[in-house]
């Protein structure tokens, strides 16, 4: 957690309710009418033999105080069914007056999967269960545009087919009920699989909206990124390819955040293969990003949210999370480095300005870095401070030319309107 806007950041414990259990698929919230009210959600495990869980959903209403452990209270999203069902990927949207949304597959009503929503509104203490889908699905996400709140699914009921569908749900009353209201069928293939990502990349479909429309983003059968909108009318969306060209050869997990008539996506996109190292296979690849003026029409050639490749665990495991919001003209973005110097699970953080995302596609940068021997040069614009992994700040610095030496390591470079990671070797 941090409470600095990124520059610092404190470790959060969240026990599980038994010693012998471990909690994954991780998802947040903060309540938009009083951010001091803080959610965490995820799936509870507890014998590896078995996959069937329960969803775990915590609160604290401290602010920075829930850096503190027994400032949280946990309960069940649900009733408790002890155990009994798949429940997996759970959701969440805080959409203030107490109220909180969650959506999450289940096997629960019926042999398929499919996505159960339920309501809070009372900050999580109660939930009641609004629907699922009678359709089989296995993941969807939150967004919200004024009084719409929209949740995106995926359909599997064609996928003996050969089809996938990518969708979305839309409520105006608050969350207490949903329509179905556009969709999209694609080709996925032989497996839901990438040749060089060996876990269900095709299932994807992070959703955005902004003045009435909405895009829901998935990965298609040849493994790029695409994006699926709807601009208001009929229940059909229309598909655009997010980069034609460059982004990797392979592209998974797109996460897409508006505003107005602009769509911002960002992805890992594969570069080339690294080694194999028993009982792993280790590719190369990026995080990337574009953007559209037309929502989704056309987009900017890709660029890099990170400077450095990194390595990624392509089969058997690797993670699919990434995170990418906009919020006050701001974009934030988190991204997982797997094997990235041999340490797995390094996750990092950065942020923008989203109308300098899009100026310095084409423009001349706030702040230049160059390499010489031991030394970094930056050419500054406007000030900067340099900051450790950790988010321990190195130096604050006014706008200028500087030479400076530092230990061997992973910094970050940040100002108003630029953000950058840089490694001392």
């Amino acid at each position: 957690m941090s409470f600095d806007g990124g520059s610092t950041w404190s470790y959060i414990y969240y026990p599980a309710p038994n010693s012998n259990c471990w909690i994954g698929d991780p998802a947040i919230a903060i309540q938009p009418d009083n951010p001091n009210i803080l959610f965490f959600s995820g799936m509870v495990y507890c014998n590896p033999n078995n996959p069937t869980g329960e969803v775990y959903f915590c609160r604290c209403s401290s602010g920075s105080g829930c850096s503190n452990t027994s400032n949280w209270s946990c309960s069940f999203i649900g009733p408790n069914d002890n155990w009994a069902y798949f429940k997996d990927k759970p959701w969440l949207l805080a959409i203030g007056n107490n109220t909180i949304l969650a959506n999450f597959t289940t096997d629960k009503f019926g042999g398929n999967y499919s996505l159960a929503i339920y309501k809070s509104t009372d900050n999580g203490q109660t939930w009641t269960f609004i629907a699922n889908t009678n359709w089989p699905a296995t993941v969807g996400y939150w967004a919200k545009d004024g009084n719409n709140i929209y949740m995106s699914y995926n359909d599997f009921s064609s996928s003996n087919n050969g089809v996938i569908y990518v969708g979305f749900l839309r409520s105006t009353d608050n969350g207490n009920s949903f329509s179905d209201i556009a969709w999209a069928g694609f080709n996925f293939g032989s497996t839901t699989y990438c040749p060089n990502y060996q876990r269900p990349a095709k299932i994807h479909d992070h959703i955005t909206a902004s003045n009435g429309k909405v895009a829901v983003s998935f990965v298609d059968g040849n493994c790029k990124a695409r994006v699926g909108v709807w601009t208001g009318s009929g229940n059909s969306l229309t598909i655009y390819q997010i980069a034609s060209s460059g982004g990797g050869t392979q592209q998974i997990l797109p996460m897409l955040a508006s505003s107005g008539s602009q769509i911002f996506a960002q992805w890992q996109g594969r570069i080339t293969s690294y080694s194999s190292c028993y009982p792993f296979t280790i590719g190369t690849w990026a995080t990337y990003w574009s953007y559209s003026n037309n929502w989704g029409q056309t987009w900017s050639s890709p660029g890099r949210v990170s400077s450095t490749n990194f390595y990624f665990s392509e089969s058997p495991y690797g993670h699919d999370y990434n995170g990418w919001i906009i919020d006050n003209g701001k974009i934030y973005t988190t991204w997982a480095n797997d094997y990235r110097d041999n340490n797995t699970g390094d996750t990092y953080y950065s942020w923008t300005n989203a109308v300098n995302l899009e100026e310095n596609s084409s423009s001349k940068p706030t702040i230049r870095l160059k390499y010489q021997k031991d030394k970094v040069i930056i050419q500054a614009l406007e000030d900067f401070s340099i900051y450790k992994a950790n988010g321990m700040l190195v130096h604050f610095y006014n706008k200028g030319n500087y030479e400076i030496s530092l230990k061997p390591g992973i910094y970050f470079i940040k100002s108003n309107n630029f953000s950058d990671k840089f490694i001392v070797k």
